[in-house]
Formats: C-alpha cells, structure tokens, sequence
C-alpha cells in the first residue's frame, strides 16, 4: 500500500468519524446503529496505518492474497449490517403492530364513554 493511498485512507476515516459523531450529537443518528460503522472505520485506520496486519490475518486464515481478505470481511461486515438492521426491523414492527392494538382499545373506549354520554 503507497504512502499517499494510506494518507487518503486515514483522512477519510477522520473525516467520516467526525461526521458520524457529529451526527450522534445532533441525534441525527442513534449510537446503537452507528457502532458498526464506528467500528468499521477503526479497523480501516488500524489497516492504513499497519498494513502489514492485512497480509498476517489473510495468511493466518489461509486466505492467499490479501485482496481476498478484503472481500472477504467486506462480505462479513455486510452480513452483519443486515442482521443488525433485519432485528432493528422486527422490533420496530412489534412495536407498531403493539402500539396499534393499545390505539384501537383506547379509541374503543373512548368511543363507548362517548355513546354512554
């Protein structure tokens, strides 16, 4: 990896925390999502300022080129995003599906007490 593509990578890591945490502080973002992109971010700092970890995690997990590795985590960390995202789906659905149930009893009682005045 060049010095100039490891300078471009580690300026983009900054700038791209920054806004992110920027974001969390505006509540733009919630912190329980953006962890994985956090994390993501110090692992591309961790990469561009020792790219040498790269080849020896690629070769300890027998995996020939370091490109590959790459692909590889990318896959992972992909995979990761859409379970994370999938659960955050199907919690945010109970909770619709709950707090309908909750509006329709309330807007039934409110009705009946309406009939009865």
């Amino acid at each position: 990896m060049t010095i100039q593509l490891r300078i471009i990578l580690i300026l983009m890591v900054l700038l791209t925390g920054s806004i992110a945490i920027r974001q969390i502080k505006k509540k733009n973002l919630e912190l329980q999502y953006t962890i994985s992109w956090l994390f993501l971010l110090f692992v591309i700092l961790l990469v561009s300022i020792f790219p040498g970890i790269l080849s020896w995690l690629s070769s300890v997990m027998g995996i020939e080129l370091p490109i590959n590795m790459v692909f590889f985590l990318g896959f992972v960390f992909t995979l990761l995003i859409m379970y994370r995202l999938t659960a955050a789906v199907s919690k945010m659905s109970r909770e619709i599906t709950e707090l309908t149930q909750k509006l329709a009893l309330l807007d039934k009682e409110f009705k009946e007490h309406e009939n009865r005045h």
